[in-house]
């Protein structure tokens, strides 16, 4: 299935069409470059993971962390594509608002609370198979307890702020159950947060939505926010989203180089070359010139099970590590 947005061939409210994201694409209702991405960023996650937890991180391939990042840029493109298209969510009334929200929630909650269900129904098995792999490479694990399974316990306060999808908001929850799921409740809160972004897109323009993310920047060095072991609070991981809604309105450099600026508010070099390969890859698909090779059928699968690849490759790997205690 590739990834759609409502066909809408009517201009938005106050924006003029030259400046609609990617028109010919909205109208076709496909995005193949971002399909790509999408199954990209969860081949590396996959890999990443696996190389870690099997001890042999040796080759040149960049932290899971940034394969999120690039989930987040996805997000706040498809977030922008998608209010384009409709123009009645979520900006328009406050039903459709809710609507907005429950597509969101529905389109996330279902899977995930599936893969919690799994983790703490089989948390002795789940767990211990990574307590295995970490015995099996004791110097590699020294110094880290983010990833401690022993630290982990399946309370009722924990399953909660996980169901809640609260746990991102408290240091002490945001990474408490073994699954890569912190990158969730920053989309949650992205959710919650993007119906006042994109106003202030549609209407005081991309430099406003620039200077709120170089704001945010500054007020979280100013403040230094600690305890966080992963950026699980929206407002330390906001410059990735609000990149990718800037990538979505990009139609010359202006908008460009302030997507590439935001992407580049962390301090690595990473995100703001995944910004330059979106922009790229989408104005190639734009003018018709991408390779054959992305409307592949073995691309869309990738895509379409991303979010599944994301969620449930803890638990073969959990598995692999559970094996290594059989006799």
């Amino acid at each position: 299935m590739s990834i759609r947005v409502p066909i809408m061939v009517r201009s938005v409210r106050g924006i003029a069409d030259s400046t609609v994201p990617t028109q010919a694409l909205i109208e076709q209702g496909t995005f193949r470059s971002i399909e790509v991405l999408r199954a990209i960023a969860a081949l590396w996650v996959l890999a990443a993971h696996c190389m870690i937890w099997g001890g042999w991180y040796g080759l040149p391939l960049p932290s899971a962390k940034f394969a999120v990042d690039l989930f987040m840029m996805i997000s706040g493109f498809l977030m922008v594509a998608n209010a384009d298209a409709r123009q009645d969510e979520p900006l328009i009334g406050a039903r459709n608002r809710w609507i907005f929200w429950a597509r969101r929630f529905f389109r996330l909650a279902p899977a995930y609370y599936l893969s919690l269900a799994l983790a703490v129904v089989a948390a002795p098995l789940f767990l211990s198979g990574y307590a295995n792999l970490r015995a099996a490479s004791p110097q590699q694990w020294m110094h880290d307890f983010a990833n401690d399974p022993a630290q982990i316990e399946y309370s009722v306060t924990n399953v909660l702020m996980h169901v809640s999808f609260l746990f991102g908001l408290v240091p002490q929850w945001s990474a408490s159950t073994m699954l890569p799921d912190w990158s969730l409740g920053l989309e949650m809160q992205f959710y919650v947060a993007f119906p006042a972004l994109l106003l202030v897109l549609n209407r005081r323009g991309a430099g406003a939505l620039v200077a709120i993310g170089v704001g945010v920047g500054v007020a979280i060095l100013s403040t230094q926010i600690t305890g966080f072991i992963y950026p699980t609070l929206l407002p330390l991981s906001l410059h990735h989203f609000l990149a990718g809604m800037l990538i979505c309105r990009a139609r010359g450099p202006g908008l460009a180089a302030g997507a590439i600026g935001l992407a580049a508010l962390g301090g690595s070099p990473v995100p703001p070359l995944i910004a330059a390969g979106m922009l790229v890859m989408l104005h190639f698909e734009d003018i018709g010139r991408l390779p054959a090779m992305v409307s592949s059928r073995l691309v869309r699968f990738g895509s379409d099970c991303s979010y599944s690849v994301y969620l449930f490759h803890g638990f073969f790997i959990s598995g692999f590590g559970f094996m290594l205690a059989l006799p």
